[in-house]
């Protein structure tokens, strides 16, 4: 006879852990990001922010994606908050280099946008 294929009952306690172990993982991850972004920000501040300009849309985009959880205007309200904020940030830091970026980047955005829409 084989060994049954299914698992043991998870005990009542297992899902609290479960959601306590991602809860202490999220707060550490956003504290070492935080901290290590302001660690950045003291050696370099344009690096910091291009690197927060790149994290806050991609975040926006993983809460607008990822989470299905979160009720509807929470998670559109959140990530699309992340992504104008992240924008908005790579805009001024890209201004603040030279006015020109700016426009390349503009052309670069219209030019990926046209080139990955579908036929």
């Amino acid at each position: 006879m084989n060994p049954s294929t299914q698992h043991p009952p998870l005990s009542h306690r297992a899902p609290r852990r479960r959601i306590l172990r991602d809860l202490l993982g999220l707060l550490l991850i956003g504290s070492g990001t935080v901290g290590m972004l302001g660690a950045l920000y003291v050696a370099e501040p344009r690096v910091a922010l291009f690197l927060a300009g790149i994290l806050l849309p991609i975040g926006g985009a993983a809460v607008l994606n990822v989470a299905p959880r979160l009720p509807r205007p929470v998670r559109f309200g959140a990530g699309y908050c992340a992504i104008s904020t992240g924008l908005t940030v790579l805009a001024g830091l890209a201004y603040s280099l030279t006015p020109w970026s700016l426009l390349f980047a503009l052309v670069l955005a219209v030019g990926i946008f046209l080139s990955s829409e579908e036929r």
